[in-house]
């Protein structure tokens, strides 16, 4: 109810000026009450509100017309209803309770050199993050599992929106033309961002496990709820709990690179001032990159380590990225 009331008010306030007020309605029906008045200016209201007969509806009073919306439990069985539809409905629901790919992520960055450390070699100094700072965001709003047998175990895949920020320390100029990246290093000015910022669209594909056990009802088990709640009765919900769930995935994640930007912001007499080059900046416009998945109930941890280089081939120096973090908003 509230989800279509938030859909509705925009349009109604298009008629606040010519709404007046009407309290007069049907006896035990909510009502959306429009109108204006001296006192009380433009308004809207809701009252006298029903919870028998298991229905729930409002009323909308435009000058003119009057808008009733109603709504009730839909029979939970019926001739057009079928037992199958409603397993697999319920599996569906199911599926998506133990699913762990959607949701935001939130982590830092990390720049590995071609022996696995953080360590450059002295002439890529310029290129050291300010590891705190470097962080990987990424919105994953769409995800599918196809299980194997069960919620236990199932293929993983799905779609996100990935922003990768390396945030670096040194107070240098970077050029990042030439087959070799290079740096000028400068005393003035002092550079409050500089950072390097890819944008991109991620897909994984991941095998993942889940411990806790989640039973369907049978057949059997729905036709006895559904003899229960005759009579307009609420009929009872089967529904999922992954609180007490231990869960792992591990696979792979593209990422295809749609954007770069290298951006410096600093201030320079009294004002802050922002220089934003856009181009490829000799990135590879897509990463592969090995994945694990691992949690507790909504609890999610991530790490990606990067399968291709951070830049183009032959591109020195040869730099790998790693990110790892946490899920902070799930979307199950």
């Amino acid at each position: 109810m509230k989800k279509l009331l938030l859909v509705l008010l925009p349009a109604i306030c298009s008629f606040q000026t010519l709404a007046q007020t009407d309290t007069t309605g049907y006896p035990g029906m909510p009502m959306l009450d429009l109108g204006v008045s001296s006192k009380e200016g433009a308004f809207v209201d809701v009252t006298n509100t029903d919870t028998t007969g298991g229905k729930n509806s409002f009323t909308i009073d435009m000058k003119y017309k009057r808008i009733t919306v109603t709504t009730s439990p839909k029979p939970w069985t019926s001739a057009s209803d079928s037992l199958q539809q409603m397993l697999k409905d319920l599996r569906t629901e199911r599926r998506n309770q133990f699913t762990y790919w959607s949701g935001i992520d939130v982590g830092l960055n990390a720049l590995l050199g071609p022996d696995g450390s953080g360590d450059f070699a002295k002439e890529y100094d310029f290129l050291q993050l300010d590891q705190g700072r470097s962080r990987f965001v990424s919105i994953n709003f769409l995800e599918q599992k196809i299980e194997f047998g069960s919620h236990n175990v199932g293929l993983l895949t799905g779609l996100g929106w990935e922003f990768t920020n390396y945030r670096f320390k040194e107070n240098a100029i970077i050029d990042f033309r030439a087959d070799t990246i290079r740096a000028l290093s400068v005393d003035a000015p002092q550079f409050i961002k500089s950072k390097l910022r890819q944008s991109g669209f991620r897909v994984p594909l991941m095998l993942e496990f889940n411990t806790k056990r989640a039973k369907l009802p049978t057949e059997d088990e729905l036709r006895a709820v559904a003899r229960d709640t005759v009579g307009g009765k609420t009929p009872k919900r089967f529904s999922f709990d992954n609180s007490k769930n231990f869960h792992i995935a591990a696979g792979v994640v593209g990422t295809w690179y749609y954007d770069s930007m290298y951006k410096q912001k600093y201030r320079m007499e009294g004002e802050v001032r922002k220089d934003i080059d856009k181009g490829d900046h000799q990135l590879l416009p897509y990463r592969l990159a090995a994945s694990v998945r691992l949690g507790y109930g909504s609890f999610n941890l991530f790490a990606e380590y990067a399968l291709t280089p951070l830049f183009k081939d032959r591109v020195m120096p040869e730099l790998t990225p790693l990110n790892v973090g946490i899920t902070i908003i799930g979307f199950n």
